[in-house]
């Protein structure tokens, strides 16, 4: 596992330890003793899948610590700075990730996630680091002044609480 790039110096793009052999590739989402030493005191509660079709957005979400890469597809990654007290509050960094080059996106509680999908039947692998996401977790509007995420859809297909969720002031 090696640290590719720091975001608003607490978010991280990893490459994961990859082996290859005639049976194909293994990479390692998650190995506890590294990814503590990395990441500090994550760990790994609940794990979900997503499969999506081409231009699927999951919008602003705050809440819990996450770990996000790709099994297949392409999507583009947002990571938000949701801390008032940062120089770069209500910035954006994208990542964009490929089911065929393993990286993984770490992004620590208090900051804001997105993701839109590039490709149809993109399958994102995703860990949180809390047991009660839903209760510690808030949708913000991607519109939301000083944020304003920039979709590479117009159409994108979103659930009515992600289109509707409340602005951030």
């Amino acid at each position: 596992m090696k640290v590719l790039k720091k975001i608003f110096e607490k978010c991280m793009v990893i490459e994961p330890a990859v082996r290859e052999d005639l049976r194909g590739s293994m990479g390692i989402f998650y190995n506890g003793p590294d990814m503590k030493e990395v990441l500090g005191g994550f760990e790994i509660t609940e794990q979900r899948y997503y499969k999506m079709p081409c231009k699927t957005f999951f919008g602003i979400h705050k809440g819990p610590g996450k770990l996000i890469t790709l099994a297949s597809g392409k999507g583009i990654d947002y990571i938000i700075d949701l801390r008032k007290d940062s120089d770069t509050y209500k910035q954006y960094i994208t990542v964009e990730l490929d089911g065929d080059k393993p990286e993984i996106v770490y992004i620590p509680a208090g900051f804001g996630h997105a993701f839109i999908s590039l490709t149809d039947n993109t399958v994102q692998l995703f860990a949180l680091d809390t047991k009660a996401p839903y209760e510690n977790s808030r949708s913000i509007n991607y519109r939301s002044p000083g944020i304003d995420l920039k979709l590479p859809f117009e159409d994108a297909l979103m659930a009515d609480y992600d289109r509707d969720a409340q602005m951030l002031e």
